[in-house]
């Protein structure tokens, strides 16, 4: 069993990512490091302690913990939509891994301690490993966690398209007629700061802004999505689009590849071109560019009614509080 520091899991991420892609049922880009990471860095308040860290890794095991405040739960990186689970790898062992590590910690402060799990998907194996424990728990309580929607593209797009409804099917035709002067920029590999800037730029043009709901008008959450999007454009899976015209950055989709798997981050459009259906024009073009990159799971993000028509999947996400 190996503690690790933050700096050493930072230079083992290619590690925890490999462990990350072969656990069963859990979002392989938001349990991943980079998206965990960047929440650490930003989402979360710091303790102060130079180990509220609880960082472990057996044999491809590994669970990637902090201590929010000393109170004796430990919680995900990410705990603001707990999207990702921090338990990875074959699930039988990290299962095992997280008794072992939590009875010898335990025993170590001389109190108990509690694990909040989230991005767990109902039934899958590693929520069916950590079920088996429970009879021998003292704490045991499961939690509705955020339901995300995926699109099927293994089959290519034309199967997804199929799949929609007859009238659903007639709107995309619709959007895949040409706007005049309108052109779709991809912005993947431009410099990093100079596409954050645009992006910025039209979501402060957004009815949400205006409204003062915008997620980037809160600094942590601006600050994580802003490494994000270093982290990814470092790494060569960034994706942005952008439509223009007349030289106007108009709209944007933001989004992020792990594996064969792309994850929306953020759409966003200028409110005085919200009749333009930009952002629909921006994921259908987006829907197509993935799949003919060989991408198989195209990941909306949270469960919202709007996404239901363009989804293939619900996933059940649950989070658990867990005393061993």
């Amino acid at each position: 069993m190996n503690r690790l520091t933050p700096a050493e899991f930072r230079a083992r991420a290619e590690e925890y990512a490999a462990a990350v892609a072969i656990t069963p049922g859990v979002c392989g880009f938001c349990s991943g490091p980079l998206w965990q990471l960047a929440a650490r860095a930003h989402l979360e308040p710091e303790t102060g302690k130079s180990d509220d860290a609880f960082l472990i890794e057996r044999d491809g095991a590994w669970l990637v913990f902090a201590e929010r405040e000393p109170s004796g739960v430990l919680f995900p990186f990410e705990a603001s939509w707990m999207f990702g689970c921090p338990i990875a790898g074959d699930p039988e062992s990290a299962v095992a891994l997280l008794r072992e590590a939590a009875r010898e910690e335990s025993l170590r402060r001389g109190r108990p301690l509690a694990f909040f799990i989230g991005g767990l998907t109902i039934d899958e194996a590693v929520h069916r490993g950590l079920r088996e424990i429970r009879p021998a728990s003292r704490h045991w309580r499961e939690y509705p966690g955020m339901d995300v929607m995926q699109i099927d593209l293994g089959d290519g797009f034309e199967a997804w398209v199929e799949r929609r409804s007859k009238k659903f099917r007639r709107s995309l035709r619709e959007l895949e007629e040409p706007l005049p002067g309108l052109e779709i920029v991809d912005l993947s590999k431009d410099p990093p700061d100079e596409v954050f800037d645009r992006i910025l730029a039209i979501q402060r043009s957004s009815y949400k802004w205006r409204e003062g709901g915008d997620i980037f008008q809160l600094p942590g959450y601006a600050a994580f999505y802003r490494e994000l999007l270093d982290s990814l454009h470092a790494a060569g899976n960034l994706r942005v689009l952008v439509a223009r015209r007349d030289g106007t950055d108009l709209a944007h989709i933001f989004g992020g590849v792990a594996g064969k798997t792309y994850r929306g981050l953020q759409m966003s459009y200028l409110e005085e071109v919200r009749d333009l259906a930009l952002g629909n024009r921006l994921q259908l073009e987006n829907l197509r560019r993935c799949a003919a990159a060989g991408i198989a799971i195209y990941d909306l993000g949270m469960h919202a009614p709007y996404k239901e028509r363009w989804a293939d999947h619900r996933i059940g996400r649950i989070g658990l509080l867990w005393a061993g």
